[in-house]
């Protein structure tokens, strides 16, 4: 046993790690340095990840690390054809290593590609490139499964048995499907929120010591997933609202370290959206008038039932609905568990009304873009069962390891 929790924390250093070297690395793009220092940072992401190959052996975390290690080498194996990727992170990071700059999209040259989306990972890309000596989309695209290594060796801890990690891992694979080798976005945001929610929930179970350092990756996290795209912003956001109002539900206290640590996390966030401002850049759905379109779909009978159809009626989402209401009981004796259920409902809550209020053909934007945001949804629920499931089983076979 003493074998796999030193393996575990080996893990966990790993994964604080990467992401320390992460923020480094866009911290010196943010003040101009993207030559060799950004490049010695991103060298650091790298070799972080490679310290995480001894966490293999606790069979909690095995499995998230050699899905990682697959979907990389799958990655690289040929160019992504989604649309996303190629349009919009793979462009922004190709403009990045050719022009030397951070703010390169912030020119709002071809403003379908959401010059305002944060450059986070765009610059992890055009690293990436840089290690080539040449831009290609092989490497690049391959930052996108690689950065899902520090979340899940995070979320691991959260899990006390083997086989956790496991299902955990193939509905992962089911739920991201090509989009984790083909560098969307979406997978990374879905697995950033659930393991802000594990740290988070351990920071409050967890005594001094352990409590600081899930403190410590709570906040990195949060400005990571901040910085993945518009919507990792707004989970952020939920997750720390729900966690908060969890704890003051179950203890009558707030966890004031929780808030302070989101708000020192979001200012990354805050710092480029006051350069977007400054540049200009606008927002297909900011700059539309999204109350009237929620109204007059609110208005119309062709409105709610296809959201509510394409968005909730999903066996993805129905089924661990109802697993959770079967498990009412563990569910509301796991905080973990609780706030992951909270979570996923506030945000597909949130999705609602933003495709209420779409300026874009309704039809249009559910088919090509709810499989992929209701990716937080899913996972979140899917954690949540995992624990309730885990949290019977022990109640059952109390000895049981």
């Amino acid at each position: 046993m003493s074998c796999l929790s030193t393996a575990a924390e080996s893990g966990r250093r790993a994964a604080l790690a990467m992401l320390v070297s992460v923020l480094l690395c866009y911290g010196l793009a943010t003040v101009g340095l993207t030559g060799w220092p950004v490049q010695v940072a991103f060298g650091a992401v790298v070799l972080s990840a490679l310290l995480a190959l001894p966490a293999v052996r606790d069979l909690r975390t095995a499995p998230l690390v050699l899905a990682v290690l697959v979907l990389v080498l799958i990655a690289l194996g040929s160019p992504s054809d989604g649309w996303d990727p190629r349009s919009i992170w793979l462009f922004h990071a190709k403009r990045i290593y050719l022009e030397g700059t951070l703010y390169a999209q912030l020119d709002d040259y071809a403003p379908w590609s959401h010059n305002d989306y944060p450059a986070l990972v765009p610059l992890l890309m055009a690293c990436a490139a840089g290690l080539a000596g040449h831009w290609n989309e092989l490497l690049p695209k391959a930052v996108a499964p690689l950065l899902l290594l520090p979340a899940l060796l995070l979320i691991a801890p959260s899990f006390r048995w083997r086989w956790c990690g496991v299902l955990f891992a193939v509905l992962l694979l089911r739920l991201g499907r090509d989009m984790l080798i083909n560098g969307y976005m979406d997978p990374l945001v879905a697995v950033y929120a659930v393991a802000a929610v594990a740290t988070a929930m351990r920071h409050r179970m967890s005594g001094k010591h352990g409590g600081s350092r899930e403190l410590v990756a709570f906040t990195l996290l949060v400005a990571v997933l901040s910085m993945l795209k518009n919507e990792g912003a707004v989970l952020a956001a939920l997750l720390t609202a729900v966690v908060l109002g969890e704890g003051v539900l179950r203890e009558r206290r707030l966890g004031w370290r929780i808030l302070l640590a989101a708000v020192v996390a979001l200012l990354p966030l805050l710092a480029w959206k006051l350069a977007v401002s400054q540049a200009g850049v606008g927002n297909d759905l900011a700059g539309s008038d999204m109350k009237a379109q929620l109204l007059a779909r609110l208005g119309s009978e062709g409105g709610i039932l296809p959201i509510v159809g394409r968005l909730l009626l999903d066996v993805w989402v129905l089924v661990p609905l109802l697993v959770l209401a079967v498990l009412w009981r563990p569910v509301l004796r796991v905080p973990a568990a609780s706030a992951a259920v909270l979570a996923a409902l506030a945000y597909a809550a949130v999705l609602f009304l933003v495709y209420l209020g779409t300026p874009h053909d309704l039809d249009w934007h559910l088919r090509t873009s709810v499989d992929r945001v209701r990716m937080p949804v899913t996972l979140l629920l899917g954690f949540a069962v995992l624990l309730a499931l885990e949290h019977r089983a022990a109640a059952k076979m109390p000895r049981a390891r």
